[in-house]
Parts: structure tokens; sequence; C-alpha cells
């Protein structure tokens, strides 16, 4: 997600930039009741199918652990990456419990 805020920094200032992060973080915060609403992948880490929701230009990749009702955010890729690709060939993932 960092990597895309810099990138809008860079191309269209650090207003965009910012919105960018705060409409990031509204949608984040919606998986939490919304997360079994988007689609699943045919991909799945440590067991759990990785689930996709649009932000156009970009796509949200997360896993449901329904069990600890919890969501984790996996990646944040821009739409015209080959996402198939980059999450299958990502096998450990880093992030916050």
């Amino acid at each position: 997600m960092a990597d895309i805020a810099d990138y809008i920094e860079a191309e269209f200032g650090k207003v965009r930039a910012d919105c960018f992060q705060e409409e990031m973080k509204k949608e984040l915060e919606k998986l939490g009741y919304m997360g079994n609403v988007f689609p699943k992948t045919q991909i799945m880490y440590r067991n759990y199918f990785i689930h996709k929701k649009p932000f156009p230009p970009s796509i949200i990749f997360y896993i449901l652990i329904e069990e600890k009702q919890e969501v984790h955010i996996l990646r944040v890729l821009r739409e015209e990456r080959d996402w198939e690709r980059m999450l299958e060939q990502q096998k450990e993932y880093t992030y916050l419990a």
C-alpha cells in the first residue's frame, strides 16, 4: 500500500496520496463486517482462501479467519498487475495478527 501511495504522491501530489490513504483506510475497515461479501480466489494461504476486494485502480487481497473473527490483509496490488502469479509465487506474508 505504501508503494502505491508513494507512486500517487510522485505522479499526482501529496494531497491525492493522502486522499488515497484515507479512502483505503475506510475500505479496510469495511472488511471487518463485509469480508464474506467479496469473492474468493482459487489461491489459498495458510489453508484459507484469499479473497479479493476491488478498490480501483487497486485490489485488496485478504484472508478471513472466521473462528477468530479476524481479517488479515495480505497485499494491495494495482489491477493491471498479474496478481494471480504474484500471489502464487509469494508463500509468506508479514502482517500483524
